[in-house]
């Protein structure tokens, strides 16, 4: 009801011809201004619908719901950091927040105790909500012999122009990703990129939501993407098969965070602390996705039985600018 209530209220000056006054006759059917939360969200729906449906019921908090890739997200809440529209960043790699850590108030959540050491934020900045290995995956329809293997594989020329993988410019799984090709493989920096870029045929997707589709449907015959992503493909019957890179890979958390200088600060933290909570920490455990509570257990194959790098997110971080700036050269110059 309160959705409904919500969507009217955004229709109506449609309806009337009405400035932002046309719906004051309608003022008793709209939220107290401290029972909102703006959130933006890198997620599906899938993941974040359920998420703000239950928070909704047991707090009346109403929730506006953007979404958007990470990056995009981010620039937005830059432009707006005079005054800012968002109370709550949800979803992204803590690699991408951290290289942001400036646009977030700190808040660490009662709940941040029961996270392991990898997933704890030293200053506070963000809060890990979900563990996302990277991962590899191909079409076995149209590849039935020699599948890739690891991260190599996307410099092989045999898969030249058939690689799905997104902008690192839009998304930030995908510049995990990109940050794990570079720490998994020797060589420098600059010529590992553009020899991966010359493999894509300058061709990638602007989000990663698209990576699996692209695969399943045959656009593309392997792909770069998260284990949770392919795996909710390969337990939906798509024509997508998963690996882990031999080199081994990434095991990074997404992360949610408060906005500096938000208008519903306090609803913001009540939204980490739920989304921590026990209950919806395991309800992530039947949607294909790693929890961070280290107190309960794995729906997908337990990450002491994955080959992991020795992940240097402080490195990704750190390398971030560059690699994005060298990356928008390639781009532009296709």
């Amino acid at each position: 009801m309160r959705r409904l209530l919500a969507a009217l209220l955004c229709l109506l000056p449609l309806l009337t011809g009405c400035g932002g006054g046309g719906t004051s006759d309608f003022a008793p059917f709209a939220p107290a201004e401290e029972d909102r939360l703006v959130v933006y969200t890198s997620h599906k729906e899938a993941v974040y619908g359920p998420i703000v449906k239950e928070f909704e019921d047991r707090t009346g908090i109403w929730v506006q719901v953007e979404t958007g890739g990470t990056a995009a997200l981010l620039d937005r809440l830059e432009e707006e950091r005079d005054a800012p529209r968002c109370d709550l960043l949800f979803g992204g790699g803590v690699d991408s927040l951290t290289a942001r850590r400036e646009l977030f108030d700190p808040y660490v959540s009662p709940s941040a105790k029961e996270l392991p050491p990898a997933c704890q934020c030293g200053d506070g900045s963000w809060t890990a909500f979900s563990i996302l290995p990277v991962v590899l995956i191909y079409n076995p329809v149209l590849v039935r012999m020699n599948p890739p293997d690891g991260w190599a594989s996307l410099l092989d020329p045999v898969w030249r122009g058939r690689i799905a993988f997104a902008s690192p410019l839009n998304s930030g799984s995908s510049y995990t990703a990109l940050s794990t090709f570079l720490q998994a493989l020797p060589g420098e920096r600059d010529e590992l990129l553009g020899a991966l870029y010359a493999n894509l045929d300058g061709r990638t997707l602007p989000d990663s939501g698209e990576v699996v589709g692209a695969v399943a449907d045959g656009r593309y015959t392997i792909g770069v993407t998260l284990e949770e992503t392919a795996l909710k493909a390969v337990q939906a019957g798509s024509d997508v098969a998963l690996l882990y890179p031999a080199e081994g890979t990434s095991a990074t958390p997404d992360g949610m965070a408060v906005v500096l200088g938000c208008a519903h600060r306090d609803n913001a933290r009540r939204f980490i602390d739920f989304c921590l909570s026990e209950d919806v920490q395991r309800r992530l455990t039947q949607s294909r996705r790693r929890p961070v509570r280290g107190d309960l257990p794995d729906s997908a194959p337990e990450l002491d039985a994955l080959v992991l790098l020795d992940y240097a997110p402080d490195q990704a971080v750190r390398e971030r600018e560059n690699v994005l700036e060298r990356w928008r050269e390639l781009e532009e110059a296709s």
